[in-house]
Formats: structure tokens, sequence, C-alpha cells
């Protein structure tokens, strides 16, 4: 399993999350896989990271599928692409959430699954040169005046089983999330059924990729951080329904019965141990290294770590603890 870094701490600004990449290169790591929720935006911060790297591939896991056009997405991608001069470039595409989607962005969320296929879809066909038209998502007599310069992958952001049988029709590769390491042969066995359903082999190098989100230290005290952290995650609507699949339905109800009330500690008291040791990785360094080897083994091929920290220097010490 190849080893990533995804530094997504909130409140890290840009310069400092450029850094991180740079150095986390130095030690040893792969790739760079940024995220995009409400700090840097996801394209610029690729760039940087490209102009300040060498030998990373970079990917972002993921952009909402409805906040851009496909061309836009296009040219996001050939852009980064460029900057890496023949590096690979990972165009994660999902669904995001209500919240995100209708209420920070005013654009359409649903029907979900119809939408990040078609984003994905017109993506690709922006990134040839080729027209598309479908209900959510179309480009018409579009073209790149500047080609992307190295491989472009389009990859589906997915939980459950439906988007997840959607990256295996349409995707390059599937980024993975907050999933404990039992739940991912179940995963992967719906991304294969996807690929089944329209006569599709999998390539060689379909990428499973896994974002995992790390506390180092005492783990009673990592476990409170995770648990501040993705409360508010599991209480929206997508998320909810994922916890409930991963066979946690009578505390994905409670959480989203707190949240509603307002009550945070509810929502936080209903992330029990069990819940937050299956979807984070929490404790000291050898013992999420062991936790790692459990997701190489389910089938993970590239693991992204997000190690959640105050700063940018506490998130280098813990990247280095976990280096390859």
């Amino acid at each position: 399993m190849r080893l990533a870094v995804s530094p997504t701490t909130p409140g890290i600004p840009a310069p400092d999350l450029v850094s991180v990449c740079a150095a986390a290169e130095a030690m040893g790591y792969d790739a760079a896989w940024l995220a995009e929720v409400a700090g840097p935006e996801a394209f610029s911060l690729a760039g940087a990271v490209a102009r300040s790297t060498s030998t990373m591939d970079v990917g972002v896991a993921v952009v909402a599928a409805t906040t851009r056009t496909p061309a836009l997405l296009a040219m996001g991608a050939g852009t980064v692409s460029q900057l890496l001069e023949g590096r690979a470039f990972s165009l994660g595409i999902g669904s995001s959430s209500q919240v995100i989607v209708e209420s920070w962005h005013g654009a359409g969320f649903s029907p979900p699954l119809q939408r990040v296929r078609e984003s994905v879809e017109a993506t690709r066909a922006a990134l040839g040169g080729n027209d598309y038209a479908g209900e959510h998502s179309a480009t018409s007599r579009f073209r790149l005046a500047t080609p992307p310069s190295g491989p472009v992958r389009l990859v589906v952001g997915a939980l459950g089983p439906r988007m997840l049988r959607l990256a295996g029709a349409v995707g390059d590769g599937v980024c993975l999330n907050l999933m404990p390491p039992e739940a991912v042969e179940r995963q992967l066995a719906e991304v294969r059924r996807g690929a089944d359903d329209v006569g599709r082999e999998l390539p060689d190098d379909f990428e499973v990729m896994g974002r995992f989100h790390i506390a180092l230290g005492p783990p009673d005290r990592g476990r409170e951080v995770i648990r501040s952290a993705f409360g508010p995650y599991f209480a929206q609507p997508v998320y909810n329904r994922f916890l409930s699949w991963l066979g946690w339905e009578q505390e994905a109800a409670r959480i989203a019965e707190g949240f509603a009330r307002g009550d945070r500690g509810a929502v936080a008291g209903a992330l029990h141990d069990g819940i937050v040791d299956g979807v984070a990785l929490v404790g000291e360094p050898a013992r999420v290294r062991e936790r790692l080897a459990e997701y190489a083994a389910a089938g993970v091929g590239v693991a992204a770590l997000n190690v959640i920290a105050p700063d940018a220097s506490g998130v280098l010490d813990g990247l280095e603890a976990l280096a390859p």
C-alpha cells in the first residue's frame, strides 16, 4: 500500500499546507491528496503543491459534482496536470452534502447519484474535446486550449452501495472515507458489481484510495478529537445513512435526533468508542501502523493520511512518525 498525505486540518492556511506536502515528499510519501470543504480552494492548492514538489502525484478527494461546470473541472484538471509536468493528477468527484452544496453554494444536490455520474462523464468528455448532453450536466463545442501534460484520472468519491457501484461503472478509481477495515471488502464488492453491470472489466490501474483521519497519542484523548470533528458529519443524511449501512443503525438514529435538537453532546455521545475506533485511526504510531496494514490487506491501495493536529508543525510530527 502506498502512503500519501492528505492535510486537511481546518484553520491551517494554504502556504502551510503546501509546506507540509513538500516536507512529506522528502519523508517518502508518494502523493498528496487534497480535500475541499471551506478552506483553501482545491485546484489552487493543488497547483501550488505541484510546483513545490518534484516526485509526488497529486489528487483531490473530492470536489462536489455540481459546484463547477464540466468545462471548468476540465480546465482545473488540465492546469494542475501541466504544472505537474507529467506526473499523475487524480480528480475525485463526489456528491458532497446537502449543506455544502445547497446552503453554501446555492447549487443542486438531488438526485446525487445521477449528478455525480453526469459530472464524471461530462468532465471526461470535456477533457477529450467531446460534447456531452445530460439532464444535469452538459458541455458543447468546448476544447481545452492547452491539454493535460500527464495522466488525469477521474475518481468517484463513494460511501454506500449505489455510489460504489457507480465508481465501478464510470470511475478510474474510488475514494473511500470513514470506513472500518472490515467494510472495505463489502465496498469493493459493490465496485466490482457496478463494473459487471455495465460489462466493464476494471483496469489494472483502477485506484482504491482511502482517506484516514488520525489522532495520535493517548487513545481517550484522540477519540474526543474525532468525536468533536466528525460528529456533525455523521448527522448529515449522506453520512448518517452510511453509518447505518455499516451496522450502527441505532447510533445513527441517535446522532440524527441529537443534531436536530441542537444537542451536540448527544451527537458526540452516540459516537461510542467502537465507532470512533472503526472510522478513524487513534492511538500511538505503532497501533496506527497496525490498522493501516489491516486496510492494505482488505484492498486499499493508497492510504491518504490526515493527521489531525493544532498546527502544521503538529501535522508534520505525525507524518514523520508514520512515514514510509
